[in-house]
């Protein structure tokens, strides 16, 4: 083998390594959420339905980031013992909050919308 072919070789071989340790470090993150989410949602001792569960992972893929793995803030507000409607939160997280929270109404469908309420009222 050539010394330029040895050189792509190399260069190829650490790409993927790299794309496989992103991937990995993903995975795994996405598993710490979940399993933050799924213990503060056991510690009401409250049995999870699968619509809760849908909303869950509704969350993690979408609020998580600004809301917290366990939904008690960071950057956005702590949801845990929300005082709105259902349809004052589906309002809220279809027409987002100006220059606070982005809109879902083109992302997430009516009933995905409702996954996601049915998790956040579970959130004691």
């Amino acid at each position: 083998m050539t010394a330029p072919t040895a050189a792509k070789a190399a260069l190829c071989a650490g790409a993927i390594a790299i794309c496989i340790l992103g991937g990995t470090l993903a995975l795994a993150d996405y598993a710490q959420k979940k399993s933050a989410l799924q213990s503060a949602l056991t510690s009401n001792k409250s049995p999870q339905s699968p619509l809760v569960a849908q909303g869950q992972h509704l969350f993690l893929m979408n609020c998580a980031h600004c809301h917290g793995d366990d939904a008690r803030g960071d950057e956005g507000p702590d949801l845990h013992g929300l005082r709105k409607t259902d349809a004052r939160l589906g309002a809220l997280i279809n027409n987002g909050i100006k220059g606070e929270m982005p809109r879902f109404d083109q992302k997430l469908s009516a009933s995905e919308v409702q996954a996601l309420i049915a998790f956040l009222s579970s959130l004691k």
